[in-house]
């Protein structure tokens, strides 16, 4: 029994990846989610942190930024701000982007610039968590 899917995953820059995988673990507002071959349809926020994706009884993980994901019999549609492989983090960029968002935190004078800033925050410190893994 045929227990793959079609997974896409697109970036306002790229299409980032598309193929059949046999399963998807997500961040979600609620907390990690699982995705196997015929999950109920179903549209939910997606949450800036690590996308974990079987395919081939082997795991491979990607940092992402926040979006939606959408599930459908056909397929699994991620539509997310952001997604790197481990061997695409540049680490003196994220350590970059981590000291410019802490700074933005500490002198936020409205609540947008603090939520945007805790945004950026949780994307750097998905790409560490992923290159961290040393996966590449």
């Amino acid at each position: 029994m045929e227990r793959s899917f079609i997974l896409e995953i697109s970036t306002p820059d790229r299409d980032f990846f598309r193929g059949g995988v046999e399963s998807l673990i997500i961040g979600t507002p609620g907390g990690e989610m699982g995705i196997m071959r015929n999950t109920l349809p179903l549209v939910t926020p997606l949450d800036p942190g690590v996308l974990r994706i079987k395919q081939n009884g082997g795991w491979m993980e990607a940092a992402n930024g926040e979006g939606f994901v959408e599930v459908t019999p056909e397929k699994v549609s991620v539509l997310t701000q952001s997604a790197e492989w481990p061997y695409e983090v540049d680490m003196r960029k994220v350590q970059a982007e981590i000291d410019a968002a802490q700074e933005v935190l500490r002198k936020a004078q409205s609540l947008k610039e603090y939520k945007m800033a805790k945004a950026q925050l949780a994307r750097q410190f998905a790409k560490l968590k992923v290159k961290g893994r040393g996966l590449d």
